[in-house]
């Protein structure tokens, strides 16, 4: 396993849940941290629980689903820390319903957010780490993204994308020495449940497995991994 203190990472969607867990995981392991979203309040909260590692951080407020706020969040990630050496691609949106609902604007916001974000950021990332002839990215997708149901038609379109554009990506820079990888978790305690929250994956969880992935020897990665809740109970 390999050492991970030293290291710097961008985290999108870092400011709360799956984001803002991982962000502290890394933190933990003496990583960087910079984090990124769109809410402001949340990211001064969330830069004030990171400032309580002994690493670097910084949290820059920007929208993924917009070209030139990633170039110039990345920049000033580069800027601050000379590289980035991980890129946790986390930010996304969801939404449900039928097919035949009036939803044409949650669909296109779901593919800038959840796709050309994604898309935005690894292009300005990449060559980055292509210079360096290393680096890890992992992409949240979802479990959505393998099987979809009568409410997650459009949801699921829109993470089957992220889990295609992974999937090509990955065999471009691998000759790179860059490892890149998606998620696919199923009911994650993100919003207020309808399951026992404690019979459900928690961010934390997700986090773990985030860290143990990155520390395996960089000859090696874990190319997609799906996770479940082990034994999910409704609310009493």
């Amino acid at each position: 396993m390999q050492d991970l203190n030293g290291k710097n990472a961008l985290i999108t969607g870092g400011s709360k849940g799956i984001g803002l867990k991982t962000a502290e995981a890394l933190a933990r392991e003496g990583i960087n941290i910079a984090i990124t979203a769109r809410n402001e309040e949340t990211l001064k909260e969330a830069l004030a629980i990171l400032n309580e590692y002994k690493v670097s951080t910084i949290a820059i407020r920007g929208d993924v689903s917009v070209k030139e706020e990633v170039d110039e969040i990345v920049s000033s990630v580069v800027e601050e820390f000379g590289t980035i050496d991980i890129l946790i691609n986390n930010a996304g949106i969801m939404g449900s319903g039928s097919f035949f609902d009036d939803n044409e604007e949650m669909f296109r916001q779901m593919l800038d957010v959840n796709v050309f974000g994604m898309y935005y950021t690894m292009k300005a990332v990449l060559p980055h780490m292509q210079k360096e002839q290393r680096g890890d990215v992992i992409n949240i997708a979802s479990v959505s993204g393998l099987r979809a149901s009568e409410s997650s038609a459009l949801y699921s379109a829109s993470k089957h994308a992220v889990i295609g554009l992974t999937e090509g990506v990955m065999r471009e820079v691998r000759k790179d020495n860059i490892r890149m990888s998606y998620l696919t978790p199923s009911a994650v305690l993100t919003r207020e449940p309808n399951l026992d929250p404690e019979t459900m994956t928690h961010p934390e969880d997700i986090a773990d497995i985030i860290v143990n992935q990155l520390k395996i020897n960089p000859r090696t990665f874990v190319k997609n991994s799906e996770m479940w809740a082990t034994n999910p109970q409704p609310l009493e």
